[in-house]
């Protein structure tokens, strides 16, 4: 299990996610480039004697057809001419070509031909479409890799633009006072979800301040006090490898993402060129209320279930420390890098894992 668990951690990791994109990506573009192509046809479209197959290739705005002469006999079928329909000079290979027909189950024929083009195709055997979709090939990869990472960095000119004039707004009103405004009106809430922290502990203001520029859409700025909020509620730590309530409840709160103003998603949206970009405002504030409720009910609730409870927490790690042969971390003597453990009320049948 060891070795599986730390396999999914690897495989999830960000790097290792693109890596296996770019690979799979690249991959099936040789494959779908260089195998051949497969057409299932119905039987009732192939005639006794010649039939005349026609596959178009379309890329942008450029169409080309290739004509072939096919003879069928009974099951068995003989490709016999290949040409172009584009006024193409006949010395010049044609850009596909038809390999053969063979029969398949269940009364069907698998045309098969190959091309190495990009674009959309379409095939027509005596006048019946009976199959089209689209061609790729390591060119036309290579040349959307290039084109979308223009894009990506027009859009990232306009995001910055958008981000600025955002934050500057949200600058003036916080030096006008708004953000102590609000912090005023969030700490009954503040008080309601983390009753384990002392009325006057540093890790209040710290929480009330990332709760306030959260709601406000300053994630730059709620980022700093998330951190200090988190290492204030560290002090109040007995298990300093354990998480508490407290730390789960935030962590929680800045996950859903609740904004009343949500300015990265209105700066990507004004980059984008979007004719209404405060239309998103309403569903925003919608969504982000609904999955703060459920992360803040959900942390509440798990972290009464025995499993979820520090003594569970402890003897995990306890289990964990007996494999490896190292001394079992207990209490204030643990290594204080990961931020968790007793929330310092007393009651630890109450406390999440990390």
């Amino acid at each position: 299990m060891k070795i599986i668990g730390a396999f999914f951690r690897w495989l999830l990791t960000m790097n290792a996610v693109w890596g296996l994109m770019i690979v799979t990506a690249f991959s099936l573009t040789v494959y779908r480039q260089y195998a051949p192509k497969v057409v299932l046809t119905p039987n009732d479209v192939w005639h006794e004697g010649p039939n005349r197959v026609a596959i178009t290739l379309k890329s942008g705005e450029k169409a080309e057809e290739i004509l072939c002469s096919v003879v069928r006999k009974g099951n068995e079928f003989v490709v016999e001419t290949s040409g172009s329909m584009a006024g193409r000079v006949q010395k010049e290979a044609p850009k596909a070509s038809l390999l053969k027909v063979e029969p398949r189950r269940g009364d069907k024929f698998a045309m098969i031909w190959q091309t190495q083009e990009a674009g959309e195709f379409a095939v027509v055997i005596n006048g019946k479409a009976v199959g089209k979709g689209k061609l790729v090939n390591l060119q036309a990869l290579t040349d959307a890799a290039l084109e979308y990472a223009k894009k990506a960095f027009e859009l990232g000119l306009g995001l910055v633009s958008t981000m600025v004039l955002f934050l500057g707004l949200m600058k003036v009103g916080e030096d006008a006072g708004l953000v102590k405004f609000v912090a005023r009106l969030m700490r009954p809430i503040i008080t309601w979800l983390f009753p384990e922290i002392p009325p006057e502990h540093p890790a209040v203001g710290a929480i009330i301040m990332n709760f306030t520029t959260s709601v406000l859409g300053l994630g730059n700025a709620a980022t700093p006090f998330g951190l200090k909020a988190m290492n204030e509620l560290q002090t109040l730590n007995k298990h300093k490898t354990v998480a508490t309530n407290p730390m789960v409840v935030l962590l929680g709160w800045n996950t859903a993402g609740f904004a009343i103003i949500p300015t990265s998603m209105l700066a990507v949206r004004k980059a984008a060129g979007c004719s209404d970009v405060m239309q998103i405002i309403g569903p925003c504030m919608v969504g982000g209320l609904c999955s703060t409720i459920a992360a803040i009910t959900l942390a509440k609730l798990l972290g009464k279930l025995k499993m979820f409870s520090v003594e569970a927490a402890l003897a995990e790690e306890a289990e964990e420390m007996k494999q490896l042969g190292q001394p079992e971390a207990k209490g204030e003597d643990a290594s204080p890098s990961s931020p968790s453990g007793d929330d310092g009320s007393g009651s630890d049948k109450d406390e999440g894992k990390e």
